[in-house]
């Protein structure tokens, strides 16, 4: 039979009352600090008391709390996620919306531009057959103006020369009949002489009479030309015109439609930012229902943890036996019984398929046993982690209990 103590100390062991601010009752405490019950009289024998083994079922009770508190912790959580899902789903259902009606603008000034575009390209070709006429009525003016040129030379230098022979005629003795009678060798020859004079004659006047007709002709020739120029030049400014005024009109309808492109990205750029983002929150979602379904259903240690409530804790259900897993929770429960963490294991390795359903993808870590989303591990910071092979890949807080070993990235 144990001995009871002495004196005061057993009646203060028996009474309820209040001693150095600290209520005590028969046989131990209610919730006495320690620091306050070392003043109180006969507190050494209650503390004693207090055996290794009630404050291990203490601890391991305090850890079943805050797991009952994290399990009714995400409703909440979810709750709040949900609603901010609605409003991504929702700002994003109205900005697709916004940018259809964008687009439609788009659309109609694309048809509008098409037309002008075609009617364009038919002015265009128009414009090039006329500067193609123009182009060669000029080289063919150019032509006409240098043989002109030439053929004004050509003149003036056969009338120099009969103006020279003119001369060389009337200057010299004209023969008399007994010269060409005597120089004459016969009728004949004296008749094929008055020919040649003539001829000579005939033929010189000739040539003055050709060179005048054909500079006469060429000159004409340059006048039509010049005037057939004057009008294709009038043809070609009018199609120009004409092509530059279609073209200003398209310009204008591409700024008015580069007003709805540019509106039309900008909202594609905030779709796609709402839609990482409702992904994000999906994931988060996932996640919490995967915890909420871990939580609810863990009903102790099934992995590493100590009996004091710290260490790694494998959800029921989970696995934790594929690829790095087996060392990966190990050390997260090192880990956690080096600095008085409870860590759950919500997911460890998972197929492919069971990854999608819960918004990872189908080529993840946890596919490969290399990952686990440890609730719990949040408030470590990475140089921590390392200290234990550990790491955290991905940043952001809905990635931070996802953890892996250092160097399986």
């Amino acid at each position: 039979m144990a001995r009871r103590p002495a004196g005061g100390a057993a009646r203060a062991g028996r009474r309820i009352g209040l001693q150095g601010g600290v209520r005590v009752r028969r046989g131990g405490l209610a919730t006495v600090p320690a620091r306050a019950a070392a003043g109180c009289a006969g507190a050494p024998d209650l503390f004693t008391m207090l055996s290794s083994r009630r404050l291990r079922v203490l601890l391991v009770r305090a850890a079943a709390l805050a797991a009952l508190l994290l399990l009714a912790s995400v409703p909440l959580a979810a709750a709040d996620l949900s609603s901010q899902l609605d409003s991504t789903k929702a700002k994003e259902d109205a900005l697709r919306a916004q940018r259809a009606r964008d687009q439609a603008k788009v659309s109609s000034f694309q048809g509008r531009i098409n037309e002008l575009t075609s009617k364009l390209d038919g002015l265009q070709s128009d414009l090039d057959a006329k500067q193609a006429e123009l182009s060669s009525l000029q080289s063919r003016l150019r032509t006409a103006r240098s043989k002109l040129v030439k053929l004004r030379i050509e003149v003036k230098r056969d009338q120099a020369i009969l103006a020279q022979q003119l001369v060389g005629v009337y200057e010299s003795a004209p023969p008399d009949v007994v010269h060409v009678l005597v120089d004459a060798k016969g009728f004949a020859d004296l008749l094929e002489r008055v020919d040649q004079i003539k001829a000579i004659g005939h033929q010189n006047a000739d040539v003055v009479t050709r060179l005048r007709a054909a500079k006469a002709q060429v000159a004409q020739q340059a006048k039509t030309l010049s005037r057939l120029t004057l009008k294709q030049e009038g043809l070609v400014a009018t199609a120009a015109s004409q092509r530059d005024a279609i073209a200003q009109i398209k310009l204008e309808v591409v700024n008015q439609q580069y007003v709805y492109v540019k509106a039309r990205d900008s909202k594609s750029a905030r779709i796609n930012a709402l839609h990482e983002r409702r992904a994000s929150l999906e994931k988060q979602l996932n996640k919490l229902a995967a915890a909420q379904a871990g939580v609810a259903s863990y009903s102790g240690p099934v992995a590493s943890g100590g009996s004091d409530g710290f260490g790694f804790f494998q959800a029921a259900g989970t696995n934790y036996s594929v690829g790095d897993e087996p060392t990966l929770a190990a050390k997260l429960n090192e880990l956690g019984k080096a600095l008085h963490l409870h860590l759950i294991g919500l997911s460890g390795y998972r197929t492919p398929q069971h990854s999608i359903e819960v918004g990872g993808f189908p080529n993840d870590p946890h596919t490969k046993g290399q990952a686990s989303d440890t609730p719990g591990v949040e408030g470590v910071d990475e140089g921590t982690l390392n200290r234990f092979g550990l790491t955290r890949p991905f940043a952001g807080a809905a990635e931070a209990d996802h953890i892996q070993l250092v160097g399986s990235i």
